[in-house]
């Protein structure tokens, strides 16, 4: 039985997570038989992840029957909840006229202008297929434009599963170096051994730090890609506008990657900062639910891949980049997220953040809760979790058996807590039901974990 190999002291909520879940038990063994570890990697989590079957509203329906409400929200993506009718008749609409086209279909005009109309910074935009390949075409176009070989990004953050994006997303601590000169470190097995070279990894939260390593390494790079890692860090705004600050002063472009951010408001996480970069990867959100990648930014950036009035030497293709069902989801889904649908997400967000202040200040355990906007994480900690390396210490046992105990609660989170995101299917009683549920959660890891 492939889920037994865990190495893990069973305790009650295990005992009692087993008991409740045998045919997720029986998938996960049954999908361990031709498939490495089962599942991804980010839906593994000790004894064996659930196996979800439906989705309606801000809820989820496991295969044994149970029904949770829905805080991950398929890693921040569904913000207007699962088969919302607009996304669903446009998904429907469209493919009643064909899946793919091997044409341009319309569809890439209209998601385009919806978004460039909403982003001031955005001049030009391609769609490709996921937030990962944003994020890889993004870099191609910074090192072709400036002629630098080099990227800056920060310690703890991800940018999708290519090479240099994958260097210091999670470092052990016994290898991460000064705080104020993190070293490169591979995160994944299989990356280029030259990758680490190609990349300056930045601490968080430091100003004078930022400033130097770039100021030293401008000759080389190309670009820092950011997210402000809103939800997951304590993040101040005078950073971020600093950031900006540093990166114009030594003429290397800025990448915001607005994949998770993009759900701040109509603008992103850029508007949120008041920043403007020089080039934006989108994906989640703006695919309502189905694969979807976006890059865009300045028009003398982007102009780079128009090849109308002759070879540029730059190219960005993709069978399925710009799938017409896809694009549809997403204009249906951004039609929805007026200015005064994201008041009344980010007044729920307000609520939680209130919520979970008052939670803090009752329970005897370190909680340190972070929310902006819709987004929020938990960690387990007494210090506030402003940086990788404090949100690394965190404690992510506790972190589990909370996870577990809020299962039994009905409410389904990140299996480490520290990525979740609310959506328009909610409402103010399931707030307040995820606050009441977390304090009944921490007591039962703390009694029976």
């Amino acid at each position: 039985m492939a889920a037994a190999s865990v190495d893990q002291q069973d305790s009650a909520l295990v005992e009692r997570y087993r008991a409740g879940s045998p045919r997720s038990r029986e998938q996960f063994d049954r999908d361990c038989k031709s498939m490495p570890g089962g599942v991804k990697g980010v839906y593994f989590y000790p004894p064996y992840p659930l196996t979800m079957v439906r989705g309606e509203g801000c809820y989820l329906d496991d295969a044994d029957g149970r029904r949770f409400v829905d805080c991950v929200s398929h890693h921040t993506a569904l913000i207007l909840g699962h088969n919302h009718p607009a996304v669903m008749d446009a998904v429907h609409r469209q493919l009643e006229h064909g899946i793919v086209l091997s044409a341009p279909t319309g569809g890439e005009m209209g998601l385009a202008e919806e978004i460039c109309g909403r982003v001031p910074s955005i001049e030009g935009l391609r769609f490709c297929c996921s937030g990962t390949e944003a994020t890889l075409h993004a870099i191609r176009l910074a090192r072709g434009f400036t002629g630098r070989p080099k990227i800056a990004k920060f310690e703890g953050g991800y940018h999708g599963s290519h090479d240099v994006v994958e260097i210091s997303v999670a470092p052990p601590l016994d290898r991460v170096g000064p705080e104020t000169g993190p070293h490169s470190v591979p995160t994944a097995g299989g990356i280029s051994p030259h990758a680490a070279e190609e990349v300056v990894v930045l601490p968080y939260d430091d100003e004078e730090s930022v400033e130097r390593l770039i100021a030293d390494n401008r000759d080389e790079l190309a670009c820092l890609i950011c997210d402000a890692k809103t939800g997951i860090l304590e993040t101040r705004r005078e950073f971020v506008k600093a950031v900006r600050d540093i990166t114009r002063a030594h003429d290397v472009l800025l990448i915001m990657d607005e994949v998770v951010g993009f759900r701040l408001g109509t603008g992103g996480q850029q508007e949120y900062y008041d920043i403007t970069p020089d080039l934006t990867t989108y994906g989640k959100v703006v695919g309502g639910g189905f694969p979807v990648g976006a890059f865009g930014g300045r028009a003398d950036i982007m102009n780079l891949l128009d090849n109308t009035r002759g070879p540029t030497g730059f190219f960005q293709s993709g069978t399925f980049s710009a799938h017409p069902v896809a694009l549809a989801a997403g204009l249906a889904t951004l039609q929805q997220l007026t200015p005064a649908a994201f008041a009344r997400l980010n007044g729920l967000g307000e609520r939680l953040r209130e919520g979970l202040e008052g939670l803090a200040e009752r329970i005897d355990t370190p909680l340190q809760a972070v929310v902006a906007g819709s987004l929020f994480g938990l960690h387990f900690t007494e210090n506030a979790v402003t940086t990788y390396r404090g949100m690394a210490r965190a404690d992510k046992g506790m972190a589990h058996r909370v996870f577990l105990a809020l299962l039994e609660e009905g409410y389904y989170l990140s299996h480490w807590l520290g990525f979740n995101a609310l959506s328009l299917a909610m409402d103010e009683s399931h707030v307040d039901g995820l606050v009441t549920a977390l304090e009944r959660a921490i007591e039962k890891a703390k009694r029976e974990g």
